[in-house]
């Protein structure tokens, strides 16, 4: 596929939660010297138009996809589609999504008021620019008006799972999401399953799940072989990537880090 046969298959924009705008997430993995990139904003294509403009621009492959949340047996689950086809169906039930986040977003500030941390729900809608509110933005508001020292604090002492200022996300079940991604002809691979998901992955199996994202930044080298060999029994893809959301300017590399070979988009074809 010429310049080093590399893919980033996991890519947030300012779409979603990352800060880089989509053709900004292009130029940077094509600096880096990939050949295709994936941009997979959480609930939002909207960012599709710009960055395949920019993909002929600076003559890398664009992956078009999309992350969706969902709670399974009290955990959070991630899923990935790859290659939607029927944008205007995967839109309408992403908006829905959207709207969600915004619920979520004012109960969360109400909480963090509630604790003497003084954040109003315009200056979270602004520091997320065209996304729609998560708690990355909320973190980078606290470490901005510096309540927390790094975004790790503001996870851990305000925003994860049983702190004093979490509120649960109303999502689609993980049947609904795999259903709406087969429904639209996206490509339904589980993000970054880490060490809890082998059940999971069963059940997915069951609902039509094509791959799993086995390199990832949190799997370390024995997961990495863990969800190979799954992989491999299963009959699944294979897809990696940075889980890039670009924090700091300074390592905009970082997406060349955890890039994987180009043949796992070759496999990925092969079944689109």
């Amino acid at each position: 596929m010429g310049k080093f046969g590399k893919v980033d298959f996991h890519l947030h924009s300012n779409i979603s939660d990352g800060i880089f705008s989509p053709e900004e997430i292009i130029k940077i993995t094509s600096d880096a010297g990939l050949v295709a990139a994936g941009l997979t904003d959480h609930d939002s294509v909207y960012g599709f138009n710009e960055a395949a403009v920019a993909a002929d621009k600076y003559n890398i492959e664009l992956i078009p996809g999309v992350e969706i949340s969902v709670i399974e047996d009290d955990h959070e689950v991630h899923i990935l589609g790859y290659y939607p086809l029927y944008m205007d169906q995967l839109n309408e039930s992403l908006t829905s999504l959207q709207k969600e986040r915004f619920v979520r977003m004012e109960a969360i500030v109400a909480k963090l008021n509630s604790l003497g941390l003084k954040i109003r729900s315009e200056e979270v809608i602004n520091e997320a620019g065209e996304a729609a509110p998560g708690r990355l933005h909320i973190a980078r508001l606290l470490l901005k008006k510096k309540y927390v020292n790094t975004m790790n604090q503001a996870f851990a002492a305000y925003l994860s799972r049983n702190r004093p200022a979490y509120v649960p996300r109303r999502t689609l079940s993980m049947k609904q999401a795999m259903s709406l991604l087969i429904e639209v002809g996206a490509l339904p691979v589980i993000a970054h399953p880490g060490g809890r998901s082998k059940n999971i992955i069963d059940k997915l199996v069951l609902m039509d799940l094509k791959g799993i994202e086995v390199f990832h930044p949190d799997h370390s080298h024995a997961l990495v072989r863990y969800y190979l060999e799954i992989a491999k029994n299963k009959g699944l893809i294979i897809t990696g990537g940075s889980d890039f959301h670009g924090e700091s300017r300074l390592n905009i590399n970082y997406p060349a880090y955890l890039a994987v070979s180009s043949d796992y988009l070759d496999q990925m074809k092969l079944i689109q």
